[in-house]
């Protein structure tokens, strides 16, 4: 894929994108005390799974079972990073939800041009998105829905070409964020999203040891179609049965309508009259 000019400030830091994941070499990422991560290549050599976390201050309050649950998912499989994406417009909003958490997050400063929620829109937000970190120039959600630049998921790029990094918005719009919180899973081995909008009960204790071995592995935990079948498979069956049943009828004559003559008939023996 053709490679966009590196800009200055990132001269000599190619470590911040020095992975052939598609995903993750357009994450400019943080460890829990802010500092920046400079080498995704050594920092996530172990790693298979992602947790993609989209949250926002808004009803934080409602949710800290699963932050907990998220936290404890975090500190027992080594194999798996926690990556926090605030969708709040001020830095502060995201520090609050970030107290005392052990995840990664998306640096902030990244232009992200989201809408704030439940705020007058007279209201200037500008005043809180002003930095860019190291000058880059982040893709933004418009961006990504206009197809400014198509990422290719499920398989490696040149881990020496430098590329535009997504912006906190920008992920959101390839995770099919519609409210927080929005959780995706993405392997890194395959470099897919496993799954979108992921039921925050599946990281619940009786549950994340089984769902976790899934994604680890590779496969998804949202209802696939062929789940639909197997589950519902002689309902199906009979369902069959009962269009094929009828088109003979419709096409054959009365004659094949045999259905009514066998409930006439148990009906004559209950009565007594056979």
């Amino acid at each position: 894929m053709p490679s966009t000019e590196i800009p200055p400030d990132l001269v000599g830091q190619s470590g911040l994108y020095n992975s052939p994941d598609p995903l993750l070499r357009r994450l400019r990422l943080e460890e829990p005390s802010g500092k920046s991560i400079n080498n995704l290549s050594k920092y996530f050599a172990d790693k298979e799974v992602l947790i993609l976390y989209a949250g926002s201050e808004y009803g934080e309050n409602n949710i800290r079972g699963f932050h907990r649950d998220l936290s404890t998912l975090d500190s027992k499989y080594k194999s798996s990073s926690v990556i926090y994406i605030s969708t709040d417009v001020l830095i502060q909003q995201a520090e609050n939800v970030l107290k005392d958490k052990s995840w990664l997050r998306m640096t902030f400063f990244d232009n992200s041009d989201f809408a704030p929620i439940g705020e007058p829109l007279e209201k200037d937000w500008s005043v809180g998105l002003e930095e860019v970190k190291r000058g880059e120039e982040f893709l933004q959600a418009g961006e990504i829905e206009l197809g400014v630049e198509k990422i290719e998921f499920g398989k490696e790029e040149n881990e020496n070409d430098y590329v535009r990094p997504l912006s906190r918005a920008g992920l959101t719009i390839l995770m099919n964020v519609f409210s927080t919180p929005s959780v995706s899973i993405y392997h890194l081995p395959t470099h897919t999203f496993l799954s979108k909008n992921v039921n925050i009960s599946l990281f619940k204790p009786e549950n994340i040891d089984k769902n976790y071995k899934i994604w680890q592995g590779g496969e998804t935990t949202s209802i696939k179609i062929s789940d639909i079948i197997q589950k519902m498979k002689w309902t199906l069956f009979l369902l069959v049965l009962a269009i094929i049943y009828h088109l003979v009828i419709r096409f054959g004559g009365q004659q094949y309508d045999f259905i009514p003559k066998i409930m006439n008939g148990i009906n004559g023996r209950f009565n007594g009259k056979i």
